[in-house]
């Protein structure tokens, strides 16, 4: 009995040690923490949690599990269809949207005129929307003084200032050559278009008196066109010539990629706009001016850490992402992102490059965790 009575005191002295009391929150009872902290997906006080479990129950053991993450059997993962995707860096920026409209480029508009008084006397080209390959004729021309010239050529002066006077005088190349063939005047002087192009005005008739230096018509080139997009002044600071932009016709659904050509130094007041300008390729004849479209610039491009834009989920206390911490386990991350664009999401803080994160599933699976903690809250799982 004495013996009995001295091993009780002994126990009596023997330190017990008591486990902390833990802490989790009641929506997603996977977050664990100490008392009077917050869940970090939707900001609600910890509540202790119940380890009991029922009579005759056992857990399955799915051995050390990772701090903070949650199991899922593989199988159910699977059939969740959960996707995973490895966290690295990506080339993209910050996407800029605005919209304009498609415009004349003026440095491919030419001026017809002549530079001596004298009569339109043939006019072939002779409407609006007329369209000329270069070297075609517009118009033959009888002028006095030009026929002086041709004179003066003709004579013998056939190079030097002779040769320069019919120039100063419009004649071009071709008609110079026509004249050195035949040896004679030409008392219709024959006028060629320049370029390719289009008539977009037209001052004269057949038989028209012109005065010296009047204009005949106007040759539009619209193979190259002109796009003036309305940039917000708060946007223009991350655009420069050279900048990709991705142009949309909403029209026809035509996509078309360019780059800023200019940026206009001088904002607009009233609409607080900066005009930029594009330049498209227009060789089939496809887009016409005054068409609207939609622009999307493609800003500050530079290596960035990204996850797919669908990864992310949002909660009352920010954005966080489901990290795949290994096989059947899973944790949420809270992140901090930065730009949007291309699907691609910027990461400046909370994940590391190679970390493996839930890219399609996650709501699900989300879900499925709050189900599980829940239930391990209760001491119901098995």
């Amino acid at each position: 009995m004495r013996v009995l009575f001295f091993v009780l005191v002994l126990f009596a002295f023997v330190p017990v040690a008591v486990a902390a009391e833990e802490y989790i929150c009641p929506m997603h009872p996977h977050i664990s923490g100490e008392e009077g902290n917050n869940c970090p997906i939707c900001g609600m006080t910890l509540v202790p949690k119940v380890n009991e479990m029922p009579e005759g129950k056992s857990h399955e053991v799915h051995g050390s599990a990772p701090e903070g993450a949650f199991h899922i059997d593989p199988s159910y993962v699977h059939a969740l269809g959960v996707k995973t995707a490895e966290v690295t860096h990506h080339e993209f920026g910050k996407a800029i949207r605005a919209f304009g409209k498609i415009s004349t480029n003026t440095r491919l508009e030419y001026a017809i005129d002549v530079r001596s008084k004298g009569w339109i006397v043939d006019l072939p080209v002779d409407a609006v929307g007329d369209t000329v390959k270069k070297g075609d004729l517009l118009f033959t021309y009888y002028s006095p003084d030009l026929m002086s010239a041709q004179s003066d050529f003709l004579l013998g002066s056939r190079v030097g200032n002779a040769r320069q006077r019919l120039r100063l005088y419009g004649m071009d190349d071709k008609a110079i050559a026509e004249l050195t063939k035949k040896g004679k005047f030409l008392d219709k002087t024959p006028f060629h278009a320049p370029v390719d192009g289009t008539v977009t005005m037209l001052n004269v008739r057949k038989g028209s008196h012109v005065n010296e230096g009047g204009s005949v018509m106007k040759l539009q080139d619209f193979s190259r066109l002109w796009v003036n997009i309305d940039v917000p002044v708060r946007d223009v600071q991350f655009l420069a010539v050279g900048t990709p932009a991705q142009i949309t016709v909403p029209e026809t659904g035509e996509v078309y990629e360019t780059v800023i050509d200019f940026i206009h130094p001088v904002n607009d007041p009233k609409t607080r706009t900066v005009m930029v300008r594009l330049i498209l390729e227009n060789h089939d004849g496809i887009l016409k001016l005054d068409t609207y479209v939609d622009a999307v610039f493609n800003a500050d491009v530079q290596s960035r850490l990204a996850v797919p834009a669908e990864a992310i989920l949002y909660g009352s206390m920010g954005a966080y992402v489901m990290e795949n911490v290994k096989d059947g386990y899973f944790k949420p991350v809270m992140v901090k992102t930065g730009i949007t664009a291309n699907g691609l999401t910027e990461i400046k803080s909370g994940l590391l490059h190679g970390q493996r994160i839930v890219t399609s599933g996650q709501f699900m699976l989300d879900a499925e965790s709050n189900l599980k903690g829940g239930m391990e809250a209760m001491g119901h799982v098995h």
